[in-house]
């Protein structure tokens, strides 16, 4: 099954939402995205300055799931091919878990985008790969992020004391988590 989701990139669709490959021809993009401080305040990586940066992210996102160890969905509007930001999956196989991670153009801030995208890659995981738990770690800075993943059914398990370092400073980490189980019983 695993081999079979690694064959042909998987495309999702959703109401307002594309859920697709991310090629080098949306570069630009994916450098606006994280170009910008606020985008990436919470992000372990450095605000990028050159284009080149964001060909490298592409190529690293395309190698992981060449390698079946994650899948780096782009999310565009219905109406329109840019790329406005993008999820990350990473699975750990064989059926075990997956861990989340998310960014999103500023300008598309609280307008759903990244619920919508998340809670139709949630039934992909879970349904197609089999996955038993989806967890995502998150700053404990990061308000809007945990209430997206609340929203969705997740549950705070814990914070991890000075998990992650960046910008010359350690960060506490919430991690959330949501079981199969769980979710199957929430639709």
């Amino acid at each position: 099954m695993v081999d079979e989701i690694f064959s042909v990139f998987p495309e999702i669709n959703t109401e307002r939402l594309n859920l697709r490959e991310i090629k080098q021809e949306d570069r630009e993009s994916i450098y606006k995205i994280l170009s910008d401080f606020e985008v990436i305040r919470y992000d372990t990586f450095e605000l990028f300055t050159n284009i080149k940066q964001a060909e490298d992210m592409i190529n690293w996102f395309n190698e992981a799931f060449k390698q079946k160890q994650a899948i780096f969905w782009g999310i565009s509007l219905k109406n329109s091919p840019e790329i406005i930001g993008f999820c990350k999956c990473e699975i750990e196989i064989p059926k075990v878990r997956a861990d989340f991670g998310y960014d999103l153009n500023t300008k598309y801030w609280s307008k759903g985008i990244i619920t919508e995208a998340l809670s139709a890659i949630m039934n992909f995981t879970f349904n197609e790969l089999d996955v038993n738990r989806i967890e995502a770690t998150v700053s404990t800075e990061n308000i809007a992020s945990i209430k997206v993943l609340k929203k969705l059914g997740f549950t705070q398990e814990g914070i991890l004391r000075e998990r992650s370092y960046w910008r010359g400073s350690y960060y506490d980490m919430i991690m959330l988590s949501i079981l199969k189980s769980e979710y199957l019983s929430s639709i």
